[in-house]
């Protein structure tokens, strides 16, 4: 997906909050130098994910260590994971189940660390808030239901900590309604922000729903020229795909696949160029 300059801003200023939490004035202040300098050179070809990956090794090539959300991933995991079961719950009693769970997971894509620096209790608040003023197009969730009944194969592209918990929740539906797809959780292959991992599958025991595979990069999103043959090989051959998040969204959007993507609209060019308010959900498929 094409790279707007308003991206630039953004993602520089919400970065600069967690490290200014991080490190000392004069130390933040050197790095916001550096950063100023990544964003004043960005190719022709980025997207928003790789700007924020090069925000990362500017880090590590001043402090020697990327920018550590460590502590808000565990607590944001441990978090929802304390509430899985209400959620479960509250998804069982649901006229629509799978709608109730595609609502949750769409709204749980506010935990985002481009927008949120520290755990935050409140959030979780903000994630059921948000998935009772959901919305998804009645047309659509058919034709994702009539997909899901002929499907054999599954790929979910998961984007943020805390938001898995609610993307387990969502397969586990899913295998409960059609038992004969077979689905594969595909993660970041390294740390960066507060993108899940192989450590925070494993964190919320991912794998009792899914074979969790890693992409083998470490973009915040699932950027095709470095993911690795297994990742590929997925999005050719599963039969439906579910993208969560903006950064798989600005990696993947306009690449020829049939991805039915999950998010929501975190910053106001998103939300024009679907039509929808800030911090709106959407459920979407190219």
């Amino acid at each position: 997906m094409k790279f707007y300059t308003e991206c630039k801003d953004c993602l520089l200023s919400s970065q600069m909050k967690k490290i200014e939490k991080m490190h000392e004035k004069a130390e933040a202040q050197k790095f916001y130098f550096s950063a100023l300098n990544v964003c004043k050179n960005i190719p022709s070809e980025y997207c928003a994910p790789l700007l924020m990956r090069d925000l990362d090794l500017a880090h590590r090539n001043m402090f020697g260590y990327g920018i550590d959300y460590f502590k808000e991933k565990l607590q944001f995991n441990s978090a929802m994971l304390a509430i899985e079961g209400e959620l479960f719950t509250a998804i069982n009693k649901a006229e629509d189940a799978l709608l109730q769970a595609i609502k949750l997971a769409m709204a749980a894509n506010y935990i985002d660390f481009a927008r949120i620096t520290a755990f935050d209790e409140g959030a979780i608040d903000g994630v059921l808030q948000a998935a009772q003023n959901a919305l998804v197009s009645k047309n659509l969730l058919n034709d994702f239901k009539f997909e899901l009944k002929r499907a054999k194969s599954l790929c979910f592209l998961h984007d943020n900590c805390g938001e898995i918990v609610l993307d387990k929740v969502l397969i586990a539906t899913i295998k409960s309604l059609y038992p004969q797809i077979k689905v594969y959780s595909v993660v970041r292959g390294d740390e960066i922000i507060n993108d899940v991992t192989i450590k925070d599958a494993e964190q919320v025991r991912l794998s009792e729903v899914s074979e969790v595979i890693s992409n083998g990069s470490n973009v915040p999103g699932t950027y095709l020229k470095e993911v690795n043959q297994k990742t590929k090989l997925l999005l050719k051959d599963c039969n439906v795909i579910i993208s969560k998040g903006l950064g798989n969204l600005e990696t993947l959007g306009g690449e020829g696949y049939s991805i039915y993507y999950m998010f929501m609209c975190k910053c106001n060019h998103m939300a024009n160029r679907f039509g929808v308010k800030l911090m709106d959900t959407v459920f979407y498929k190219e």
